[in-house]
């Protein structure tokens, strides 16, 4: 059964790393009672919205609820949700946010349309580069994450595939921190889990599971598992 006082303690106080894709979420909310005469589409009538820090961000936001103590490495986009995020991380005492800048692209943002009678989420719209970081910015991306690493007690990378945690900056964050003795938790969106070689936890979800086992069947002894990697998954088999 998940203990979730004994994580609380055993996190509380701690430094953990996190690294990934931030995004801004708006859910939008209204009254939905008529059709468009334009088109077959409902049409809301806007009542409130909310603005969150999303994906990696909401991870670090857990992550500080827990008392520990959050340092926080994403891309924005130099536009205004990139702005409402800096804002917003600004806010969080225990979060401490490196953002990395890329003028080619735009933050990425997912704005949801919910009907507050009916409690459906109607339609979401998002502004997004879903691609790896350009050379230039996974540069600084390394450049900014590897000095951080000694400060910090766990490191994490959270990947939603939005372009942060390339190959590139996967194999030297996680070799740096074999290095220095950290150890490296690993929530994974790519289905090629060799690029995650040293690291000590990986969680895919069941999606990714599927997809890696189903492009490269389990191992044989012909072909080693990377040392000190243990991979918890939804599914009771081996995964390497």
């Amino acid at each position: 059964m998940f203990d979730f006082e004994a994580l609380s303690q055993a996190i509380s106080g701690r430094t953990v790393l996190c690294i990934g894709d931030l995004m801004l979420d708006e859910f939008i909310y209204g009254e939905v009672s008529r059709i468009s005469p334009e088109a077959p589409a409902p049409v809301i009538a806007v009542r409130r919205s909310e603005t969150n820090i999303g994906g990696a961000g909401n991870v670090a936001r857990n992550i500080a609820s827990l008392g520990a103590h959050c340092i926080f490495v994403g891309l924005v986009g130099e536009d205004e949700a990139g702005a409402k995020l800096k804002a917003e991380l600004a806010k969080e005492d225990h979060i401490e946010a490196v953002l990395v800048a890329d003028s080619s692209r735009p933050t990425t943002r997912k704005v949801r349309f919910v009907s507050e009678h009916f409690s459906s989420h109607m339609l979401r719209a998002d502004w997004e580069l879903a691609l790896p970081a350009a050379a230039s910015v996974e540069q600084k991306l390394i450049d900014a994450i590897l000095p951080l690493i000694a400060r910090a007690d766990i490191v994490l990378l959270s990947d939603y595939a939005k372009g942060v945690l390339t190959a590139r900056v996967i194999r030297n964050t996680i070799d740096t921190a074999k290095k220095l003795g950290k150890r490296v938790i690993v929530d994974p969106k790519s289905a090629n889990f060799a690029i995650y070689r040293g690291a000590t936890i990986l969680t895919p979800n069941r999606k990714e599971f599927a997809e890696a086992t189903a492009a490269a069947p389990i191992p044989t002894r012909a072909l080693p598992r990377p040392p000190r990697t243990r991979c918890i998954s939804p599914i009771a088999r081996p995964c390497w």
